[in-house]
């Protein structure tokens, strides 16, 4: 993995960063890596996502995973983290066979439980406090569907949860087999850790190779912005958001990787969003969204950058045939990937021709060596980031106000319900 932040540079962008700038980040950088580095490696709370697993702990992870072998397809119940990680990792590496709960949308629950044959299905809850009320309720309404079904519930449930709290004692009153939610790791941290790599591991994918990806990112923080295509992404867009930049455009010239910006979204607004700081993460797919979005990206208020990510090798020779019409003869046999990249480039260009920032992430494939890289990448620039803003990267509060009001109301909690009644405000219009 690399990046060119050549486009996020003063004169061609505006507002851009100097080189005199750039020579200060990495001065802070410095410090801050002497100083995280040994979290990083002692596993602390929140850096222990960016220590990869090593050659036992992976092991004992397969011999665990080893005893569902016989099924053929994975349905994964949770929200956030404990959902997209796992989901960015299947589809993007093209796994078949992974459905996703992680939304109370009805219809789309009972089209979903609806199309599944559970009989070669196995059902992997995923909460790491065990009290997230949305996925709690979706593993109730799965169960019940699996029992009119004959479905023998318990021998085709894993459940993935700290060490304590009332899912932690449902598998143990049932012997589910238990995988343990690293407590030292946020959800939306854990992609590579047990919690994102158990569907992965069912459905055939090479761990071996994801970790070796997430290990290469590991080796490569240097402790330089000059030398870490990942601190060099975190330094750049804090510097643009504290400039005025306040949204930040994730555009892969890849379907594969939509998914990604799904779980690149929730990883910078949960991390980054605190004392009125963050980027908002938007999310763009190239080259589709060239036609939908870019005008307001050339023309609109400038306070948005793209982040391009490139895919070098789309391991396909697919081409364009010969054409027998003069005005599309131009178009004959080019490769379509290489149609795809000067789409990149003109688009590139037409921001840089208005000044508007962006940065590229190089990716040279689709592959689980090198989504590895890119994952582990893009957290080590949130926490890089979240330490050069002086924020806490790992907590959620928003976050947590809104389940404490959801509770009150759902238990009839006065205190906490009132909250949630007292800051709503209705003005209706229409009937």
């Amino acid at each position: 993995m690399r990046i060119d932040i050549g486009n996020s540079m003063d004169p061609v962008s505006s507002p851009g960063l100097t080189p005199e700038l750039m020579d200060s980040l990495d001065s802070k950088i410095r410090h801050i890596h002497d100083l995280i580095a040994p979290k990083i490696n002692n596993r602390d709370f929140g850096y222990a996502a960016l220590n990869p697993l090593n050659p036992e702990e992976l092991k004992n992870f397969q011999d665990f995973m080893d005893q569902f072998s016989n099924f053929s397809n994975v349905l994964t119940i949770g929200i956030g983290g404990s959902a997209l990680g796992s989901a960015t990792l299947s589809r993007t590496l093209g796994l078949p066979g992974h459905m996703v709960l992680d939304n109370i949308d009805p219809s789309h629950i009972s089209t979903t439980l609806s199309a599944i044959d559970f009989k070669n299905t196995l059902v992997n809850i995923v909460s790491l406090s065990g009290r997230t009320i949305e996925t709690i309720s979706n593993f109730f309404l799965v169960r019940d569907f699996m029992k009119k079904q004959n479905i023998d519930w318990e021998s085709n449930t894993l459940v993935t949860t700290s060490s304590s709290g009332p899912l932690y004692e449902l598998s143990k009153k049932h012997n589910l087999p238990l995988l343990p939610f690293p407590e030292n790791i946020p959800g939306r941290f854990s992609v590579l850790s047990p919690v994102g790599l158990a569907p992965f591991a069912i459905l055939g994918g090479s761990i071996e190779e994801l970790i070796k990806g997430a290990r290469s990112g590991f080796n490569s923080l240097s402790g330089s912005l000059y030398d870490s295509p990942a601190y060099a992404f975190g330094a750049v867009t804090t510097e643009l958001s504290n400039m005025g930049i306040s949204a930040n455009s994730v555009m892969p010239y890849s379907e594969n990787l939509e998914t990604f910006t799904e779980w690149f979204a929730q990883l910078w607004s949960e991390s980054l969003g605190k004392n009125s700081l963050g980027q908002i993460p938007t999310r763009a797919m190239g080259a589709t969204d060239q036609h939908s979005q870019l005008q307001l990206y050339r023309a609109g208020k400038r306070n948005l950058m793209v982040t391009f990510i490139d895919i070098l090798d789309h391991q396909t020779s697919l081409s364009i045939p010969s054409i027998e019409s003069s005005d599309f003869n131009y178009l004959s046999n080019i490769r379509i990937d290489s149609l795809l990249k000067k789409e990149l480039q003109t688009t590139e260009a037409s921001l840089a021709d208005v000044g508007c920032p962006s940065v590229r992430i190089e990716l040279e494939k689709i592959s689980p060596f090198h989504i590895g890289e890119l994952l582990h990448g893009c957290m080590a620039s949130c926490i890089l980031s979240a330490e050069l803003q002086e924020i806490n990267g790992f907590d959620q509060p928003a976050v947590e106000w809104g389940k404490r009001a959801l509770n009150g109301m759902l238990t009839g909690d006065q205190g906490i319900e009132s909250q949630a009644t007292q800051s709503k405000n209705q003005y209706w219009i229409g009937e």
